[in-house]
């Protein structure tokens, strides 16, 4: 029988800064372009001190950007992105860049204007997540990923905080639950997952997705 981590709260690691905190995306030079040629700027490229500081992006041409992009020291490499994906004027995504590597992202998961769901990345994989079901700013789910395969998944059900709630899979798949039913931090019961009932792995979940890369088609072609 697999065995899942035991003992009392899984230990949150949000990060600070979610929803959008940190600067705007202005500067002392803006270079802008109509690229459907509806008369109204599509993409803004803003420089501050002679390099590319953000640029930002109208994705479905209905006159509002949704999409900023914010550079590193070099004006090159990605520093954060953020997207507004239902065009509600509200940033539903924040992604995360270090040395131009995607490392952590921040999503709003329901569009109700509040983060709930927190993605660490490695090598384009998702290695970590933390989720928030209840809504209350606090995560409530802790997951482990092996190569975006899910390899462990911890529950704080009652949400008292703590951990009551030990999922255990191999190759994606559900194999053992396990579940604290008096509450002192402890599993004590077990549940294995019949083999009958084990049912399709999971896809692997990466960090990159379509409508990053067409945001990038689309900017890159306008850098001046």
């Amino acid at each position: 029988m697999l065995a899942c981590n035991k003992g009392g709260s899984a230990g949150t690691t949000l990060p600070d800064g979610s929803m959008g905190a940190g600067d705007a995306c202005t500067g002392n030079r803006v270079t802008a372009t109509d690229v459907n040629g509806d008369g109204r700027p599509d993409i803004e490229h803003v420089q501050r001190g002679g390099r590319t500081y953000c640029t930002r992006a109208d994705m479905n041409f209905d006159g509002k950007f949704d999409v900023e992009r914010f550079y590193q020291d070099d004006g090159v490499r990605l520093a954060q992105e953020r997207h507004d994906f239902d065009f509600d004027g509200r940033l539903d995504q924040l992604s995360f860049y270090e040395d131009g590597a995607l490392v952590r992202k921040e999503l709003d998961t329901n569009f109700d204007n509040t983060i709930d769901t927190w993605l660490w990345c490695s090598g384009g994989w998702v290695a970590k997540a933390e989720r928030d079901r209840q809504r209350d700013s606090k995560a409530d789910v802790w997951e482990t990923y092996a190569q975006g395969v899910m390899v462990e998944a911890q529950y704080d059900e009652n949400n008292d905080g703590r951990v009551d709630r030990w999922d255990s899979f191999r190759n994606g798949k559900l194999v053992l639950s396990q579940y604290d039913d008096n509450q002192d931090g402890e599993p004590d019961r077990s549940q294995e997952t019949p083999r009958q009932s084990l049912g399709p792995a999971e896809d692997a979940l990466r960090c990159e997705s379509a409508t990053e890369a067409e945001v990038a088609t689309l900017l890159e072609g306008s850098r001046p």
